[in-house]
């Protein structure tokens, strides 16, 4: 600036402090270099974006994880690697932000290395919360195999109470038919807590192959085991037969089919009578269209009998009416001269 003067024209310097500026300018640059080294140095997908939605910035990791370019994520470009099934609701939790000051969804995003979709849960918060339409830095955190877990966990929750239900509707009949079976107190306790046990017996072998099919060898082998007095491993009992899977749903009725059978066997058949002899045989035929089934042919023999029993017991009604109705199942039960002949056929899975 030229002053004028009486005497020759002069200068005035005029100084301004600017380190005041120069210290903010400093401390943004860092901070931004901070930011990006954080941004680009952690397994989750940094973002910054606008309080509409619109990226402005993505870090390299949603580049390699997506296969988006950096101007193809810019605006609303991002929302090409968001399943189109959550592009809707990933829109209007933005919506909600603005309303609120945080950002949150769960939602899936391509891995575009593997073709997939992966669940992630992304946050995110405005740098100031006094401008909510202004900048905003979130993250997408990869949750898909917690995820599948906790649908997991659903789906088995359903199917606990699925079974509980059919648990306790098998008691509760149970329950019925043993009482109208029995003379007595003491009849009824006795003939109740078999049954109970050998409903354990069949629950344990569902557990250990959660509730998947069952070999009919290993039901025969624990119901015999328990109820044939020590005769299971004799030249009394007979067993002989293929591999044959049934399937959960199954496995419990014939189970309490064989302990009934057992049952019998052990009161008046060929666990009894030193002469008794049990034969059980099964073979796989196959049943109607591509359906395969199972017969399994329980005979018993030497054990004299005078006259059939003149009252029908649980397992004579659970054989030949129960079964057929739970399972489609065909069935026979007789009483020979000298022992009882039941024959099952059932449906077994495929591949068995």
């Amino acid at each position: 600036m030229t002053l004028l003067s009486e005497g020759a024209p002069g200068f005035v310097k005029i100084l301004r402090d600017l380190t005041e500026r120069r210290t903010a300018q400093e401390r943004l640059r860092d901070s931004e270099h901070l930011f990006r080294s954080l941004a680009t140095n952690i397994p989750q997908l940094v973002f910054r974006t606008r309080g509409s939605g619109e990226r402005t910035w993505g870090s390299p990791q949603w580049i390699i994880f997506t296969g988006l370019s950096f101007q193809d994520s810019l605006g609303y470009g991002w929302l090409a690697a968001v399943h189109s099934a959550d592009r809707e609701r990933t829109l209007d939790a933005w919506d909600v932000a603005r309303q609120t000051g945080v950002y949150s969804v769960q939602h899936r995003i391509q891995r575009v290395a593997q073709g997939e979709y992966r669940w992630h849960q992304t946050r995110a918060n405005p740098v100031d919360p006094e401008h909510l339409d202004d900048d905003w830095v979130g993250t997408s955190t990869d949750v898909h195999d917690l995820h599948t877990l906790q649908e997991r966990q659903k789906v088995l929750l359903g199917e606990l109470q699925h079974r509980t239900r059919n648990l306790l509707a098998v008691v509760q009949s149970m329950s019925r038919q043993t009482i109208r079976s029995s003379d007595s107190l003491g009849e009824f306790q006795t003939e109740f807590e078999s049954r109970l046990r050998a409903l354990s017996r069949v629950q344990g072998l569902l557990a250990k192959f959660d509730h998947g099919a069952i070999d009919l060898r290993s039901i025969l082998d624990a119901e015999l085991a328990a109820l044939a007095d020590g005769s299971f491993h004799t030249d009394k009992v007979q067993l002989h037969g293929p591999s044959a899977l049934l399937p959960a749903t199954s496995a419990q009725a014939i189970a309490l089919a064989v302990h009934e059978l057992a049952t019998n066997a052990l009161k008046y058949g060929a666990f009894k009578e030193a002469s008794g002899r049990l034969k059980v045989h099964w073979h796989i035929e196959k049943a109607a269209g591509t359906q395969r089934q199972v017969v399994l042919t329980w005979e018993e023999t030497g054990v004299p009998l005078h006259a059939p029993p003149e009252r029908q017991g649980y397992g004579t009604e659970l054989i030949q009416r129960a079964l057929p109705y739970q399972l489609n199942a065909k069935t026979s039960f007789e009483f020979h001269r000298d022992g009882v002949r039941c024959q099952i056929a059932t449906a077994i899975v495929e591949g068995s």
